[in-house]
């Protein structure tokens, strides 16, 4: 009787409330204002890019492409 290999599991990733994972998106269906603190809407539009971080618990915080964390990296 042989056995058959199962394939190995890969370890969950660390939970770390603090790590963001900042990923741009394009269309914006419902209304929503810049997480950065200043109050600009972020227009509903369908070709509008912006940024929405992942990692922040939900809502997620969603910036215009310019406010958000990473601009200009």
């Amino acid at each position: 009787m042989q056995s058959i290999p199962r394939p190995t599991m890969e370890p969950p990733a660390p939970n770390n409330a603090t790590a963001s994972r900042l990923r741009t998106v394009t269309g914006n269906r419902f209304p929503r204002k810049c997480a950065c603190g200043c109050g600009q809407p972020i227009p509903r539009d369908l070709d509008i890019r912006y940024v929405v971080d992942f990692g922040a618990p939900r809502p997620y915080p969603a910036y215009l492409r310019e406010h958000s964390p990473d601009f200009g990296t």
